[in-house]
């Protein structure tokens, strides 16, 4: 049955991520009044003149966001398969992991390319790590299912 607490968390997981699609996940200052804003396809480069510019293309981001996002939606739909749907989950954890480690990868390595004043990471930032906590919550919720499962087939 898709009416499951583990099915909320995945979906919550699914929306996280399309909010990060849309939403700028860190801001650089740099010297002259310039500044980055990281967002999931691409870094713009802001200058005073209101001329923005693209720094970098961040196709990797983007395509994990996706991933992450799609086949946490697509984990909902396996139900009836518990273990492999736990399985899925933890793969789904590691893509997030991945994901994180990629955002920031792209944030340190603009500020040694510039010599940046300060970097302050947005609130989209946060939406991954939120990710890992409901994904743990719904591997959770599943091994719980699977328990009770188990115990019905027991008594049997």
């Amino acid at each position: 049955m898709i009416q499951r607490v583990q099915s909320i968390y995945l979906l919550l997981v699914t929306i996280l991520m399309s909010f990060l699609l849309i939403m700028p996940y860190a801001f650089m200052d740099l010297p002259g009044n310039q500044s980055l804003l990281f967002k999931a396809s691409t870094i713009q480069l802001n200058s005073p003149t209101d001329i923005v510019s693209v720094y970098k293309s961040t196709i990797p981001v983007i395509m994990m966001i996706l991933i992450t996002g799609m086949f946490s939606f697509c984990i909902i739909f396996f139900y009836n398969h518990r273990i492999l749907q736990i399985r899925l989950v933890l793969l789904n954890f590691l893509f997030i992991v991945i994901l994180t480690a990629i955002m920031l990868y792209y944030c340190i390595d603009a500020r040694s390319d510039f010599s940046a004043e300060k970097l302050s990471f947005r609130l989209a930032m946060v939406f991954p790590v939120l990710s890992l906590v409901f994904s743990f919550m719904a591997i959770r919720a599943i091994r719980h299912d699977e328990m009770l499962v188990n115990s019905y087939n027991r008594i049997r």
